[in-house]
């Protein structure tokens, strides 16, 4: 895929202060303006939002000063499917996001989904190759633009190699380096333990006839097992018959022995006290009727007691309503009193509140004086504490300032190590080389004594010997044999592992300036580290500076703050009294209102007072009633609780002689039964034979410990089985591992021989992959370099390190040495060439690719790029209005120096 940036709109990005868009399309686009106009902050958001590349350590360096953050937004085309997308980031907040044509948030889960998403329409297959991308290749910066080649042989190659993939391999040979001694670990655990297998699996047979032995035994015990228990079933089933017999008799006897001795007895107690109860309802019911008259008089005066009694109630409620009449009135008079005691407090207040105005006023003022003072004495506290702060700072980049310096001079010492890393590189190549030689010698010797053994020697006149075309003889072949064995033998034992031991020698090397070379790329990083802290160091001094001011400032406007709390304090009681006043007036207005509805309510109240009188005096003699009542129950107490008592018993009578009926019907039931039982008890007692069960229950018991004993032995048997069984099944879970250890024994040797080959195959792929990209760009970069140039006679050698030169009439000359417009001119054809290689992306950014070019090689220069179609969308920024003429669209930029703002003049 590849996309066409359509606009750029920024915000509080650096010069960018006020929201500023960019059109520009796809085609060629000049960005012009002078030096600081703002150009290459285009350039720099970009590679900020779609490739995430940060041109600063601290992104906070692209907001503009003065804002805490700014909004980078690019709008894009797709041109396989046509689709629109904005992406937008913020510098100075964590905030990412993309919106589709319509506006809609794309709903993209952070940082590393965004970025999948943006690869996706680059046609970048790994997220991890964004930035290196656009810093090495679409959007390089200025800076780097030429100093990518001046680097050392080792820093071009880790400059570039990530670029086209090459670091791939690199990286895979050194993961797989320490693979062939982990293969020999795990051979040589597995044949360890093979081995110890081996030994356990010499008893499987003696186990294997132990399991047949119990199996046999078990079967037996099982067949004399099943005769017995057919035994016990039949003696059961008599045993059970005869018990059932004995039971049913011994239950018969117990029912006829309960019926005579407890049940029949029983039932006549219960039908002589059903008559006694009978008749003491009899009784019960001729006491009613004697004292009925007495009750029926009790009961008349219980009525009247209680309509007495309401009335009593109704009194008592008349004359707690008439107390709460009283006491009311009472306070009503007092609070007639107090309203015109608080209408004279205040008069006496207001004329207070004009008294002590002024000074209430004074007072107001000091307190805010005071306020704002204590304000600005926790300003200064925060001041002191910042300018702590500071002064730690200071002190702690400083200590990272020395770590800096100190790491840059270590790497420093490591960099004659770092740059024999080629030559090291070399030596291996060699040495590999002569292994795979001695090697090659090694198989041919084998195969040719193969072949010598192989031949039918006959008379020996119809054969040639294969090393000397000589004819074999049984001793030549010998002979040649034995020589070729020797030879086997001499490489076998002695070359080649000597040249293995100088290979791990060299790689060690290797590793070592590898690491050194790897310490000495980390110099520039440091350096701008070190530059970077410097700088903050100084701002932090600046700011440290600003708050000094400001706290002497306070403190001259603090040292006031005793003398301002001390006249405060002087007027505190002044304020005190003002508001007392204030609320004496305040709680006294409505004063007059209250006395007058109070003066009301007291009237009201007067009239009911007297009212609830009158209604009273109707209760007069309601107390004798009462008392005349109570006595009449009094006398008529005696037969009205006889009465009572009597009732229940009497009501009974009906519901008793039932009882008495039935009770006799049960007695003649039970006598019955009894007859019943009596004749069962005589069958039973027949049918069962106590001596015939006897000796069953013997038979039964011998026959049940037989049985036992065998169950017993069975379970022996079993037991020992269970225990052959497990030892078998775990021998023949160890046979199952030795067989499962020598197949993947096999299978190591092959993996082992595999990685061997796969390791040295790597390093070779990554020489030739170079060999082969480096030549394909060069033969391209040549050309367009002789196209910029004008001159066919000069050729762009870029070989396999990565190193550019310049070959005019048969003499090398280095990129150090060629001048400014022919280093620009070759780094140019190199870029452009690679972007061709790169064409997914299909846009570029060049950054004053005009510079130390004269006006000849500008209109070259203009001329191939108008030529260059491998790209749908270049942008050029320059100062330079040679571009004018070749470009579908130009966008000038102009910065206010006095506001240190851009716009955009035209586009």
């Amino acid at each position: 895929m590849s996309i066409v940036i359509e606009r750029v709109c920024l915000e509080g990005i650096k010069s960018y202060g006020e929201k500023t868009t960019i059109d520009l399309g796809a085609g060629v686009t000049a960005i012009l303006g002078d030096n600081g106009a703002g150009k290459s902050t285009i350039q720099e958001a970009v590679g900020y939002a779609l490739f995430d590349s940060h041109p600063f350590t601290n992104q906070d360096r692209l907001v503009r000063d003065g804002e805490s953050s700014g909004e980078i937004a690019v709008t894009f085309t797709n041109r396989t499917t046509g689709a629109q997308y904005t992406v937008r980031r913020w510098a100075g907040r964590s905030k990412y996001e993309v919106h589709d044509g319509d506006g809609d948030n794309l709903s993209l889960d952070g940082t590393s989904e965004i970025k999948g998403w943006i690869c996706d329409q680059l046609g970048i297959d790994d997220a991890e190759d964004l930035a290196e991308v656009w810093e090495r290749s679409v959007g390089v910066a200025q800076t780097d633009f030429l100093a990518d080649f001046t680097k050392t042989e080792t820093e071009r190659i880790d400059t570039f190699d990530p670029l086209f993939d090459i670091e791939r391999y690199r990286e895979a040979y050194k993961s797989l380096g320490g693979l062939d001694e982990a293969f020999d670990d795990d051979i040589r655990d597995h044949r360890d333990e093979i081995i110890g297998l081996d030994a356990k699996l010499e008893e499987l047979p003696d186990v294997e006839a132990r399991v047949e032995e119990h199996e046999t035994t078990i079967a037996e015990l099982a067949d004399d097992i099943e005769q017995l228990d057919a035994d016990i079933e039949e003696f059961e089933d008599e045993r059970e018959r005869l018990e059932a017999i004995e039971e049913d008799l011994r239950d018969a006897e117990q029912e006829l022995a309960a019926l005579e001795e407890t049940k029949i007895p029983a039932q006549e107690e219960n039908l002589e006290s059903a008559k006694e109860r009978r008749d003491e309802a009899k009784k019960a019911s001729e006491t009613l009727e004697a004292v009925r008259e007495g009750y029926e008089r009790n009961e008349a005066a219980q009525d009247r007691l209680d309509e007495l009694q309401e009335r009593r109630s109704e009194r008592e409620a008349l004359e707690d309503e008439r107390n709460d009449l009283g006491n009311e009135i009472d306070l009503l008079k007092h609070r007639v009193a107090d309203a015109k005691d608080d209408r004279r407090a205040a008069e006496r207040a207001r004329e207070r509140v004009r008294e002590l105005e002024p000074e209430k006023e004074r007072y107001e003022e000091l307190q805010e004086v005071v306020s704002q003072l204590e304000d600005d004495a926790e300003r200064l506290d925060d001041i002191e504490d910042e300018l702590a702060d500071i002064d730690a700072d200071i002190e702690e980049l400083r200590a990272e300032a020395a770590d800096r310096e100190a790491a840059i001079e270590e790497a420093e010492t490591r960099r004659e190590e770092a740059e024999t890393l080629a030559a090291r590189q070399d030596e291996r190549q060699d040495l590999l080389a002569e292994r795979k030689s001695l090697e090659a010698e090694r198989d041919e010797l084998r195969e040719q004594n193969e072949e010598l053994r192989a031949i039918d020697i006959g008379d020996g006149s119809a054969v040639s010997c294969p090393t000397c075309d000589q004819p074999v003889t049984a001793d030549h072949r010998e002979s040649v044999i034995e020589r070729n064995r020797e030879r086997i033998e001499e490489l076998t034992a002695e070359r080649l592992p000597a040249i293995a031991e100088e290979i791990s020698t060299v790689e060690e090397r290797i590793e070592a300036a590898r690491a050194a070379k790897e310490a000495t790329d980390r110099i520039p990083r440091l350096e701008r580290e070190h530059e970077s802290i410097e700088e903050e160091i100084d701002e932090l001094k600046t700011e440290k500076l600003e708050y000094e001011a400001e706290r002497d400032d306070l403190e001259a406007r603090v040292d006031e703050l005793p003398d301002k709390r001390e006249a405060m304090a002087d007027r505190e009681g002044v304020s005190e009294d003002y508001h007392t006043a204030k609320a004496t007036i305040e709680s006294a207005d409505g004063t007059a209102e209250t006395l007058r509805d109070a003066r009301e309510r007291l009237g009201e109240r007067l009239v009911a007072y007297r009212q609830l009188g009158d209604e009273l005096a109707d209760f007069d003699g309601l107390d004798g009633d009462i008392e005349t009542t109570k006595e009449t129950i009094a006398e008529t107490e005696e037969p009205h609780r006889t009465y009572i008592q009597n009732e229940p018993v009497a009501e009974s009578l009906d519901e008793r002689q039932a009882a008495v009926d039935d009770e006799g019907e049960a007695l003649a039931s039970l006598r019955a039964e009894r007859q019943e039982v009596q004749e069962q008890v005589a069958e039973l007692d027949d049918e069962f034979d106590a001596a015939r069960l006897d000796d069953i229950k013997e038979e039964l018991g011998e026959r049940r410990e037989t049985r036992a004993k065998r169950e017993q032995q069975r379970q022996n048997s079993e037991d020992g089985l269970a225990d052959a069984r497990e030892r078998l099944d775990e021998l023949e879970e160890k046979r199952g591992r030795k067989a499962e250890l020598e197949s993947e024994v096999t299978e190591l040797e092959r993996d082992r021989e595999f990685a061997r080959w796969a390791r040295d195959s790597l390093q070779q792929g990554a020489e030739d992959l170079r060999d082969l990209t480096t030549s394909e760009i060069g033969d391209r970069a040549n050309d367009i370099y002789q196209a910029l140039r004008a001159a066919p006679t000069e050729t762009l050698v870029w070989d396999r390190t990565y190193n550019l030169r310049v070959r005019v009439r048969g003499q090398n000359k280095p990129f150090d040495t060629l001048s400014g417009g022919e280093k620009m001119a070759a780094a140019l054809s190199v870029r452009l060439a690679v972007l061709e290689r790169l064409a997914t992306v299909g846009m570029a950014f060049l950054d004053e690719p005009t510079a130390n070019l004269d006006r000849g090689k500008r209109e070259n220069l203009v001329s191939q790029l108008e030529r260059f179609d491998q790209l749908n969308q270049l942008l050029v920024i320059s100062h330079d209005r040679t571009f004018e003429s070749m470009t579908e669209r130009t966008v000038e930029l102009e910065k206010d120096d006095d506001r240190e703002l851009t716009r955009v003049v035209s586009d």
